[in-house]
């Protein structure tokens, strides 16, 4: 195989492609946030967010970054439960720059984020799958960061991957009454902190202190059945 070949596939990268972090930040519209993470999210690259249970409050995190997004492609690959497409107007996502792609296995929903991704027209993509190993990370990394997109995974431990895949981003969410506790594992050019908790009640005053009898908040995107539904409004 010769070394364009080699390039092609992923299987070897250039030096520029894994030179120091890019230090651009985009904000995540918590304050708080983006002041533990100096100034926010990442321009482009892949962010691993261990979410433990599906609706603890992670769409919550992503909606307002969404929302003022550039009028750019967002995809949604395998999330684990109905899209609810009139909540996501109504938080300011526009419908007809958003994709929704459901896979049958996880192969087909890493092809997909990595062909998305290289199209170069997202400017975000979401991914739910439970593992990723370190040359699929890699990929979806540089594909990512060449097409200067920020990718999300998302998947059900209850804590990041022990493995050190070569990411922009590691971080554990755990909820709160009123917002969620974050937990930065690995963040490039930066040494892991203390955990950070942000409060979403200002975006989100629904969210209160629960009490014994109190119905559990769900996330406002996501709805309770697993069937699919096309992400436009009735």
């Amino acid at each position: 195989m010769t070394l364009l070949q080699l390039k092609k596939e992923r299987l070897v990268w250039q030096a520029r492609q894994v030179a120091g972090p890019d230090h651009r930040r985009q904000s995540s519209f918590y304050p708080t946030l983006d002041t533990h993470l100096k100034g926010g999210w990442p321009h482009a690259g892949l962010i691993e967010l261990a979410c433990g249970p599906a609706g603890i409050g992670e769409l919550r995190l992503l909606l307002p970054l969404l929302a003022q997004a550039p009028p750019r492609l967002q995809v949604w690959i395998n999330p684990p439960a109905q899209l609810n497409g009139q909540a996501l107007a109504q938080h300011g996502i526009d419908l007809s720059q958003t994709l929704l792609i459901r896979c049958q296995n996880p192969q087909q929903a890493l092809w997909s984020a990595e062909q998305s991704l290289n199209s170069g027209c997202c400017s975000h993509l979401i991914l739910w799958a439970p593992t990723l190993t370190a040359p699929q990370a890699k990929r979806l990394q540089v594909s990512a960061k060449d097409n200067q997109a920020l990718m999300f995974w998302l998947h059900p431990q209850a804590e990041p991957s022990t493995s050190a895949l070569p990411i922009s981003a590691r971080l554990s969410l755990a909820p709160l009454a009123t917002g969620l506790r974050l937990q930065v594992y690995k963040y490039q050019g930066q040494w892991p902190q203390h955990p950070c908790q942000v409060d979403m009640h200002d975006l989100w005053p629904s969210l209160a202190i629960a009490t014994p009898t109190a119905t559990p908040v769900q996330t406002p995107a996501l709805a309770s059945t697993i069937s699919v539904l096309p992400l436009k409004l009735r």
